[in-house]
């Protein structure tokens, strides 16, 4: 019953953060958010017994994905992007496919209920993860972290040639 309890916690926690996460016009705020929201999904994780998941999640994402995201705002000057005007059809898209998307959630765990974790020995989820990842997708790991390297890359070479090529 706890378990369940913190496993909502945690979830109600992830969507409200990722719902600040759109709604913010602050970009900066918006990434804080998002960090706030990769937190609670690791928090799910860990409610769930996935504690190989959670501490992925807080590493390559908390650590990863959303410092980089601060660093490409804080190069590049957001201030001179206009925001663009969207009409009343994409609006309501942006909004219906969400909600959509958690009725459709919320209406399948009522029919069928939340899964049970599979039985087996305590600790060999762990290292079955580990051998897949790094035997059968180490490849697509490794092609991950170099995509990620040349997006720092070229956000770095972008607010450099923006200064480069200024008068001032």
């Amino acid at each position: 019953m706890i378990t369940l309890a913190v496993f909502i916690f945690f979830a109600v926690l992830a969507v409200v953060a990722a719902l600040l996460v759109v709604v913010q016009k602050n970009a900066m705020h918006s990434v804080l958010y998002l960090a706030f929201t990769v937190l609670a999904t690791a928090g799910v994780f860990f409610a769930l017994q996935a504690e190989y998941l959670g501490a992925i999640q807080i590493l390559v994402y908390g650590g990863g994905i959303v410092v980089l995201y601060i660093f490409v705002i804080i190069i590049v000057n957001l201030k001179e992007i206009v925001p663009e005007r969207r009409g009343l059809v994409p609006k309501l898209f942006l909004v219906g496919v969400p909600v959509l998307l958690c009725a459709e959630v919320v209406t399948l765990v009522m029919r069928t209920g939340f899964p049970s974790a599979p039985s087996g020995p305590e600790g060999s989820g762990f290292r079955e993860m580990a051998e897949m990842l790094f035997a059968s997708y180490l490849l697509p790991f490794e092609a991950a972290s170099i995509l990620l390297l040349a997006v720092l890359i070229g956000a770095i070479v972008v607010a450099r040639r923006r200064h480069i090529d200024d008068p001032d």
